[in-house]
C-alpha cells in the first residue's frame, strides 16, 4: 500500500484530497500544520507528501528542508494559490518533486503522484545495482546549474497543459488524437474546423504541448473579437504615432509567438487586407509593424481555425484561395458532440472531478439514469454547454446528481 501524507491548512482541502486519494487506493493521512506534519514524519513512513506552501510559506518551505533532509527519498509535491513560475522555481531549486497550482486538477495531481513513486522505485532500483544514477524522487529532472534549461522545464511540468481536456475514446477523437500525434513534432501548419464549442482551441494546445516549441510562447488571437480596423495592429504590432492611438511602439502576436505557435482562432473572420499580411508572413517569415518600412524576422509556428466553411467563403470573395491553402497543409476536424455521444459519460466525470475540485467541494456522483439522459441530450454548443450543465447541476444538486435534477436544470431555465 501507497502512504500519503497531506499536509494543508484548509480543512475543505484535506478532506477532499483524501476522499479522493482513498478512492484510488492510497492509504492517506494528513496534517494542518508543519508541527504536526514533523512530528507524523517522525513516527511514520510515507511514500509521498503533499504540501501547501501558504502554512504560512516560510512554515512549509522549512516542513520540505525537513522531509529532504530526514527522507531523502520522499517525494513533496508543492501545491498553492500563487500563480506564476518564480515560487515554482523556488521549490523545486529547494528539492521539491513538482509544484500544482490550486484550484487543484485532480487528474494532474494523480500523474504526478504515480510519476515520483516511479521515480523513486527506479532509485531504489538504481542504487541496489551500483549503476548509473538517475535523478532522485525529489530533486527536479534538470541540473539548476543551466538555468535557461532548468527552468524551461519548470514551466513545461508547472504550467498547466490545456490539452489534458482532450477526454474521449471515440472514434473520431481517436483519429484527431492520433492526427496530433502525427503532426506535433513537424513545422507543418494546421488548419482546425469544428463548430462552436466542440473543443478547438484544445486541438490548438495540444499540438503546441507535444512539439518541439513547447518551451516556447502560445499567443492566442480570436479574429472575430477583434474590429477590422485594429487586426494589423494586433497581429503585426504598430509604432510610436503610426495613428492617433499609437502613444508607443507595440509589439504583435506574430512577434510575441517569436520561437513558439500562433493560434489563430476564428480566422474565417480576418478582414481581406488583414488576411493578405498575414500571407506574406507565412510566405516570408518576416513581418512588418504598422507604420515602419522595416521587416522584422519571426519564427513561429501558425496553427488557425474556424467555424466557417471556407470553401464557401472562398466562393462568396470573403477569403482568400491562397491563404487557405497556406494554411490548410493538414486539416484537423473536430467532431461536434453528438457524433462522439459515446464519450459524454468520460467527459461527465471529467468536469466533476475538475468542477469540484476548483470550488473545493466533495466530488459528487451521478446516478446512471441521469447520465443516460445525459447521453440522450442533442447539446447544439457541444463540449462547452454540457461543461455549463455540468457545473449547473454540481452547484444546484444535493450529494448526488439524480435524473430530477438534470430534467429540472439542464435546459438552464427553471
Amino acid at each position: 500500500m501507497t502512504n500519503v501524507l497531506i499536509v494543508d491548512a484548509e480543512r475543505v482541502i484535506r478532506s477532499t484530497l483524501k476522499e479522493r486519494l482513498e478512492y484510488e487506493g492510497y492509504v492517506v493521512d494528513t496534517a494542518q500544520s508543519r508541527s504536526e506534519a514533523t512530528g507524523k514524519l517522525e513516527r511514520s513512513a510515507f511514500d509521498v507528501m503533499l504540501c501547501d506552501i501558504s502554512l504560512p510559506e516560510k512554515d512549509a518551505l522549512d516542513l520540505l528542508s525537513v522531509a529532504h533532509d530526514s527522507c531523502p527519498d520522499l517525494p513533496v509535491i508543492m501545491l498553492s494559490k500563487l500563480k506564476g513560475l518564480d515560487v515554482a522555481i523556488d521549490c523545486i531549486r529547494r528539492g521539491a518533486y513538482d509544484y500544482i497550482e490550486k484550484p487543484i486538477d485532480l487528474n494532474k495531481l494523480l500523474n504526478s503522484i504515480r510519476d515520483s513513486l516511479q521515480v523513486k522505485s527506479q532509485n531504489r532500483a538504481t542504487k541496489q545495482s551500483s549503476g548509473p544514477k538517475v535523478n532522485t524522487g525529489n530533486k527536479p529532472a534538470v541540473a539548476a546549474g543551466d538555468d535557461a534549461q532548468f527552468q524551461r522545464a519548470v514551466r513545461q511540468r508547472v504550467q498547466p497543459s490545456q490539452s489534458d481536456a482532450m477526454v474521449g475514446t471515440s472514434k473520431g477523437m481517436v483519429h484527431v488524437k492520433s492526427l496530433i500525434d502525427k503532426v506535433a513534432l513537424s513545422d507543418a501548419r494546421v488548419l482546425v474546423l469544428g463548430a462552436n464549442g466542440t473543443g478547438k482551441e484544445l486541438v490548438a494546445h495540444a499540438l503546441h504541448d507535444q512539439s518541439r516549441r513547447a518551451g516556447g510562447p502560445f499567443i492566442e488571437v480570436n479574429c472575430a473579437a477583434i474590429p477590422s480596423e485594429l487586426i494589423e495592429s494586433e497581429l503585426f504590432g504598430h509604432e510610436k504615432g503610426a495613428f492617433t492611438s499609437a502613444i508607443k511602439q507595440r509589439k504583435g502576436k506574430f512577434e510575441q509567438a517569436d520561437g513558439g505557435t500562433l493560434f489563430l482562432d476564428e480566422i474565417g473572420d480576418m478582414s481581406l487586407s488583414a488576411q493578405a499580411k498575414v500571407l506574406r508572413a507565412l510566405q516570408e517569415n518576416r513581418i512588418c509593424r504598422v507604420g515602419s518600412d522595416k521587416d522584422i524576422e519571426v519564427n513561429v509556428r501558425v496553427v488557425a481555425a474556424t467555424n466557417k466553411n471556407l470553401r464557401h467563403e472562398i466562393e462568396l470573395g470573403n477569403f482568400r484561395e491562397d491563404l487557405y491553402h497556406r494554411l490548410s497543409v493538414i486539416v484537423v476536424r473536430v467532431p461536434t458532440l453528438k457524433e462522439r455521444a459515446e464519450d459524454i459519460p468520460a467527459l461527465t466525470d471529467y468536469f466533476i472531478q475538475k468542477i469540484c475540485a476548483e470550488y473545493g467541494m466533495e466530488q459528487k456522483k451521478i446516478e446512471p439514469k441521469a447520465l443516460d439522459e445525459l447521453c440522450g441530450m442533442e447539446w447544439p454548443g457541444n463540449i462547452r454547454e454540457l461543461r455549463n450543465v455540468v457545473e449547473r447541476l454540481i452547484i444546484l444538486s444535493d450529494k448526488t446528481i439524480t435524473l430530477e435534477d438534470v430534467n429540472t436544470y439542464a435546459v438552464g431555465t427553471f
